[in-house]
């Protein structure tokens, strides 16, 4: 029995690098949702991108450090960590390869606060590391350089730290043979790889296999808490076509270079996955113990050969002269450009595959390598329906025996060039990486229609290896070559001849496809001397080229056949570039600080990450942009020293640019207008959100979505677009409440204090209510030494801020000297807003003061003494959600007016069993063509009815998270997204009693069967919203466990409410139990919830919806969930099947009350109303004569004999 997650819509929380937690919520045909609580003392301004299936969360103070190449975007790809199984449910920390500034500084470093060094990885001069996510705000704080002066974009990290990856996973490239490539002849000279050590990173090996007897000269695993026995069997696999003896099958399956000692890293787990990090310390360990040769078949994603595993590789052959063979990859069927890392290295030997006719093998990652244009793979070799050893109880691939078994990839391919290299460096000990790559190469046999790109040289050819005295440079890149290129580019090929007697070959280019005149020779024939070389031009003209890439063979061949020599050329013809500026105004006529405004170039002809870009100090940005459709985002924020003055943000979207010529792009500030919502009722702005998505006006294969969040505090201007393009829709969304807080002075001095603002966030400041009066007293800094003696108790202290001292330290002193209130002002004279962020909620009224009106205030108190009149209101008793829809651009004028007979209302009840509870709720609204919306969480306290007007017309819906969500992910209930009406009016509640175990009711595929799998997506506290539904495993408390019994017997057990499960072919009696129990101090209704259903269940044609019931509770309870003692009470219940079965109809229903936590039950009367509908009418006790709550239980029956039984324990209160 497995826990699963199913197809409805799942919840997973993700923890950044910077400290910001990210909740992704999707599936079941709902759009995607995400919303960010931001981490302690953040400006709380994030981006959202969305890249194909890729959903990137990019905090500000990260992204100048992206684009400078300092930080791994990889890190802030929120969908990507959640696959790579990085969410917080998953992991605790966040998994980080770290490269270090100054050489030999990664044996001694010590990690930054809130890290742990793993490992030293010298080979790259780093570490790996785990970021505690507990921490994870003292590791960003650590190594983020604030910069030479705030707001300037960083380009550089802190702590000696020049470089952060994510330590992603690698895994094993999975998708006749020693015959094919000629080994025979090279064991019949004597060869076999004897006296070589061959080193296989990868999945371990079995020990015990036959072929491996007296092989294994050392083994070391570098995955935690495993062996290096091979649980998965691909390791097993690789090792056995390297060196295999071939004993198990009577010496028909023999490796390559049978002769061989294996080295065995094991740095793949039995799941056939493994980090960056414990590879690159494999590799380190392999090569750093005598490995002459060291085969990799494993990969990661391709990236330009920068990556940490592709410099490890690098290093460690120029230090020890092992050479590594890497498999290029299993994702040809893509296309070009589709090679692995570390394949992607310079000095490695990258592997393709061929089929046993040397034809390219589908699944075989091709080059050139993105970036440059190199060649990859250089060589390939037999990689198709492979036979080798297969671990014991593994099954991979399609076993043969219990000794053997088949298997294809670049993986199967890579170690026969492995076993290759290895009988070379027994022929030649003296022979280093570089000669050892280019004898294989050179050597191999070349296909005759293959294009080099795919096939490097070509096959490897062991006979012709160790035989031919010849041999060449392997590989000749002319790379990426400028389209405008007209000059001749002439590159030199070096034959080398290590025999008695000269050799003359002829030389020709062998190639489908290369346009005429491309490449030519120097020379038709070359003779190189014995014990000599020879060189021999080849020169490239593109005049009258198309853009493209070409590679083909250069092949020479000595007169009577014997001596081949082959050299892969490659080149790419770049696309016709232009000059394209981008020219930035400031909306007073002045190029933006430095820093302060930055350019999102969006090239719609590809999938692929937006780059960030920043303008020089004349608000100028030139590149070089090859011919095509691309969308430019603009946006300039505003630091400006004027008094008083709030932050401004100016954004513009120059949209679906054909850039066919040299082009310049202005994004004119000058010419901004105002972005405002106003409303019925008196607001202020919480937050703001802008976006757009955006497609090709061509190809609707690739599109955009982006979109960045606002603090309240911004004021919010926008270009008009000038062209405008219907693939553009621009949108603008607001959150705003009632105005939370007025100050002023009162008595002598009297003034407003119109700057004030709480800390903002999702804790954020608690809330004056009503009307206050406190006493001003100056605290300095805020130090703990500046409160000593101070009389502050029951007073407001005024603290200036520092850098010395951070906000929530001069929060967290004003506490503890008894304050009852701090203001924070500025150190310079303008206000610094809710800028501040707080993950809790403060223990006193917290706010923040421009430093003009703080100094006004200190100068005051020098004279007298000065008390503070502060108005607030605690909660707003209403909030409006609005978004705002353009399509084709952003419109000059965007001052908006909505009326609330435009909008739906929604009379939304938050429930809590305790008073002050805190909650939080996010609301999305998506507009029309939005894949992806996002929000941040807004902080409540419960109990609580307010009014909500909502934007009609587009898609909506709402999270609640009823506990402090920033502290363990809270009890989360999430609404089906609907469109709402003008003018409808609805009254939802959260949290409602009953909260109990059940199929959500809109949820298809809630209890189904497919074949003999029973899959049961149940919500374990679900609250009484018809159309709501509890995100699984948020609550770390909650202890939850389902057990399946089939035909009286158990079947097994599950931690979790959704789970699968095994059926018999025949009818058979299933019973399913679910019991459920949380334990917090905010939560004391439902504290337990123990569900029995039965069923029958046979195999069908197609799939079953399981006819598994649920019970709806209808009571009428407060906002406290009580209901009144010593009175009559009517409870409502509905029992249902699964969403999309109809029937069998409900024939009975029974129902007992408990006042005792169920020590003691009594039977209640119940009536049937309608079809699944009852009725029951109760008579509370008085108070006293209870424990202060009612339980429940619940036993139903339909017409096919199904039931459910349910108590709830504590269901609802009394009063």
């Amino acid at each position: 029995m497995t826990t699963v997650p199913g197809s409805a819509q799942t919840t997973k929380q993700v923890t950044l690098l910077t400290g910001d937690v990210v909740t992704v919520t999707s599936g079941a045909n709902q759009p995607t949702a995400v919303a960010v609580n931001g981490h302690e003392g953040t400006n709380g301004r994030i981006t959202v991108t969305t890249v194909g299936k890729d959903v990137y969360v990019l905090p500000k103070e990260a992204q100048s450090l992206i684009t400078a190449g300092r930080l791994d975007r990889r890190l802030f790809n929120v969908t990507g960590l959640i696959e790579q199984g990085y969410d917080d449910a998953r992991t605790g920390s966040i998994p980080l390869i770290v490269r270090y500034r100054g050489n030999g500084v990664a044996a001694r470093a010590a990690a930054p606060s809130g890290g742990q060094v793993l490992r030293s990885l010298t080979s790259i001069n780093g570490a790996a590391m785990a970021a505690d996510k507990k921490q994870v705000e003292a590791f960003w704080e650590a190594i983020d350089d604030d910069g030479p002066q705030a707001g300037t974009a960083r380009t550089q990290l802190a702590g000696g730290i020049d470089r952060v990856w994510l330590d992603a996973k690698a895994k094993a490239l999975l998708d006749v043979s020693v015959p094919q490539i000629g080994v025979p002849d090279a064991w019949a000279a004597g060869y076999d790889g004897t006296g070589v050590k061959v080193a296989v990173l990868d999945t371990g090996i079995d020990p015990s296999h036959p072929d491996f007897a007296g092989k294994i000269a050392d083994s070391r695993s570098f995955i935690p808490g495993e062996e290096v026995k091979d649980g998965h069997g691909h390791g097993t696999h690789v090792a056995s076509t390297i060196a295999g003896s071939g004993s198990a099958s009577g010496g028909k399956n023999k490796g390559v270079a049978p002769g061989a000692q294996l080295l065995i890293g094991k740095v793949l787990g039995d799941g056939g996955s493994g980090l960056d990090s414990g590879i690159i310390a494999g590799m380190e360990w392999a090569a750093r113990s005598g490995a002459k040769v060291i085969s990799m078949s494993l990969g990661g994603p391709g990236t330009d050969g920068t990556d940490p595993m592709a410099l490890a590789v690098n290093q460690l052959t120029a230090e020890t002269g092992a050479l590594f063979t890497i498999a290029a990859g299993n994702e040809g069927e893509s296309g070009a450009s589709t090679l692995g890392s570390p394949g992607t290295a310079d000095a490695a030997l990258t592997v393709g595959a061929v089929d046993d006719a040397d034809d390219i093998a589908y699944f075989s990652s091709r080059g050139p390598r993105v970036g440059d244009g190199a060649i990859k793979p250089e060589i390939t070799a037999p990689g198709v329906a492979i036979v080798a050893a297969r671990a014991a109880g593994t099954s991979l691939g399609k076993p043969v025996d219990p000794h053997h078994t088949s298997a294809s990839g670049t993986s199967m391919a890579t170690p026969h060039v492995a076993g290759a290299a290895a009988i070379l460096a027994q022929q030649h000990p003296d022979w280093t990486a570089e000669r050892l790559k280019n004898q294989l190469v050179s050597t191999a046999k070349a296909g005759a229609s293959a294009p080099a790109f795919s096939q490097g040289a070509g096959r490897v050819d062991v006979s012709r290896a160790v035989q031919q005295n010849v041999f060449g440079t392997g590989v000749v890149n002319y790379g990426i070559v400028q389209w405008d290129t007209t000059a001749p580019v002439v590159k030199q090929v070096t034959y080398t001849n290590d025999g008695d007697q000269p050799v003359t070959l002829a030389l020709s280019l062998r190639g489908a496809g290369l346009p005429a005149g491309l490449l030519s020779l120097g020379a038709d024939t070359v003779t190189v001397p014995a014990k000599g070389t020879a060189t021999v031009s080849v020169t490239m003209t593109l005049t009258g080229v198309p853009t493209g890439a070409y590679s083909v063979n250069l092949t020479g061949v000595s007169a009577d056949g014997t001596t081949v020599v082959s050299t892969a050329v490659g080149l790419v013809k770049d696309v016709e570039r232009f000059e394209t500026k981008i020219k930035v105004i400031g909306r007073d006529g002045a190029a933006p600080a430095l820093g302060m405004a930055e350019v999102r170039l969006f090239d719609l002809g590809r999938s692929a990450a937006p780059e960030v870009l920043y303008p020089d100090q004349d608000g100028t940005i030139t590149l070089s942009l090859p011919a095509g459709e691309y969308t430019f985002h603009a946006a300039m924020s505003d630091p400006s020293a004027e008094y008083n003055r709030v932050w401004e943000y100016t954004h513009g979207v120059q949209p679906n640019i054909s850039i066919t010529g040299d082009r310049t792009i202005t994004f004119d500030g000058r010419k901004a207008s105002s972005v405002s919502m106003r409303t019925p009722k008196p607001t202020k702005t919480d937050r703001a959100r802008l976006g757009f998505t955006n497609s090709s006006s061509t190809n609707q294969k690739y599109g955009y979505g982006f979109e960045y969040w606002l603090g309240g505090e911004t004021a919010l201007y926008s270009i008009p677009t000038e062209q405008t393009n219907n693939n553009l829709e621009a949108y603008t969304g607001w959150t705003l409440t009632a105005l939370d807080l007025t100050a002023r002075v009162v008595g002598r001095g009297a003034r407003s204090l119109d700057d004030a603002a709480y800390f903002g966030g999702n804790g954020g400041s608690v809330r004056f209510d009503g009307t206050k009066r406190l006493q001003v007293v100056s605290a300095g800094t805020g130090t703990s030494q500046e409160y000593a003696g101070l009389a502050v108790r029951g007073k407001t202290a005024l603290v200036k801020r520092s850098a010395a001292i951070s906000p929530d330290q001069q929060l967290a002193n004003a506490v503890a000297a008894g304050a009852s209130a701090v203001i924070v002002y500025n150190n310079i004279p303008e206000r610094w807003g809710v800028d501040f962020w707080t993950r809790t909620p403060t223990a006193i009224p917290a706010m923040t003061l421009s430093g003009k009106q703080g100094g006004q205030l200190l100068d005051l108190l020098r004279r007298d003494r000065v008390t503070v009149e502060f108005k607030g209101v605690a909660v707003s008793p209403y909030a409006y959600e609005l978004l705002q829809v353009e399509k084709g651009g952003l419109p000059a004028n965007q001052r908006y007016r909505v009326r609330d007979s435009d909008l739906a209302t929604l009379r939304t009840s938050y429930h809590a069993s305790t008073n002050g509870t805190e909650a939080s709720y996010f609301r999305l609204i998506w507009a029309p063509r939005q894949v992806l919306a996002y929000n941040a969480w807004d902080r409540l306290v419960t109990p609580l009815t307010r009014t909500e007007y909502v934007s009609a017309g587009l898609r909506t819906g709402q999270m609640t998270a009823l506990a402090p969500a920033w502290q363990v992910g809270g009890s989360q209930q999430i609404e089906t997204v609907k469109v709402l009406r003008p003018g409808q009016r609805l009254s939802p509640s959260w949290n409602k009693s009953v909260v109990r175990t059940a199929l959500p009711a809109d949820l298809a595929d809630a209890a189904y069967r497919d074949n003999d799998l029973v899959v049961v997506q149940s919500s374990a506290m679900l609250d009484t919203g018809a159309d709501h539904r509890e995100q699984p495993h948020l609550i770390q408390t909650d202890k939850v466990r389902a057990t399946v019994y089939r035909n009286g017997e158990l079947l097994g057990t599950s931690n979790g409410a959704g789970f699968a499960f095994p059926a018999l072919l025949e009818r058979a009696a299933y019973r399913v139990t679910l019991d459920v129990a949380r334990e917090d101090s905010w939560w004391t209704t439902s504290t337990k919830v123990n569900t029995a259903w039965t069923f029958h269940s046979q195999r069908a044609d197609a799939r079953q919806i399981m006819p598994m019931l649920s019970v709806d509770y209808d009571v009428d309870v407060d906002l406290n969930n009580r209901a009144r003692a010593d009175s009559r009470f009517d409870i409502d219940l509905t029992v249902r099947h699964p969403n999309g079965l109809s029937g069998p109809a409900v024939r009975n229903t029974k129902l007992w009350v408990s006042y005792d936590d169920g020590a003691t039950w009594k039977a209640a009367d119940v009536d049937r109303k309608r079809t699944g509908q009852f009725e029951s009418t109760i008579w509370h006790p008085k108070l006293a004569a209870t424990n202060g709550f009612v339980s429940l239980r619940v036993q139903a029956t339909d017409a096919d004999g199904n039931t459910v039984e349910q108590t709830v324990t504590r269901a609802y209160q009394l009063r």
